[in-house]
């Protein structure tokens, strides 16, 4: 496996260098621990930006031009990676992408709607805040206890369980959307243990 890894970040490398995209197929583990190939075994083929090392993996940021839009796909989940003669496209979207942005509101890689959260904290909970968004953040006094902080966040299930993680200790205030979607998953999660 650790092969694979090194040779499909190696041809990642080189289409970033040489401005071409990669060919590959993509796969997910079945609970028989058997390799499951997406879109019935069909190619991908996406234009690669960047590489993300995010908890123990590689992710690669690429430009989809069937979906329109930057995705994020585990290396470690491709398989056959080769170079294209075609070139890169998405270029201009990539140059708008803040990474260190990205990185930071993408929770365990996974995707879902960017949108903005307004979070509330207890004060001792400001550690790893600024570990999770940066101590660029603005941090809104809330009383002697609390306090608030603005941020665009990918929400996802990840991005809930790191703020249910916090028990009592945070809340998620608006938007309302986002607010219903952690009181349905903590509703659910309770009947389970019913």
């Amino acid at each position: 496996m650790n092969e694979s890894i090194y040779y499909a970040v190696d041809v990642i490398s080189d289409a970033i260098n040489q401005n071409r995209k990669i060919r590959y197929k993509y796969f997910e583990y079945t609970v028989e621990k058997e390799r499951r190939f997406r879109h019935d075994g069909a190619d991908y083929e996406v234009s690669p930006f960047a590489l993300i090392w995010d908890d123990e993996n590689y992710y690669m940021l690429a430009w989809d031009s069937n979906a329109v839009k930057m995705k994020h796909y585990r290396v470690d989940k491709m398989f056959g990676a080769t170079l294209t003669e075609t070139e890169r496209e998405g270029i201009e979207e990539f140059e708008k992408t803040d990474m260190s942005a990205y990185t930071k509101s993408v929770f365990g890689m996974f995707g879902g709607k960017e949108q903005k959260v307004k979070l509330r904290f207890s004060n001792h909970l400001a550690g790893a805040v600024f570990d999770r968004f940066g101590r660029d953040i603005i941090v809104i006094k809330d009383g002697n206890e609390h306090f608030t902080v603005n941020v665009n966040v990918v929400v996802s299930q990840q991005f809930l369980a790191w703020v249910f993680g916090f028990g009592e200790d945070a809340e998620i205030i608006s938007p309302e959307n986002v607010r219903s979607e952690m009181k349905n998953q903590a509703m659910l999660i309770a009947e389970k243990y019913q």
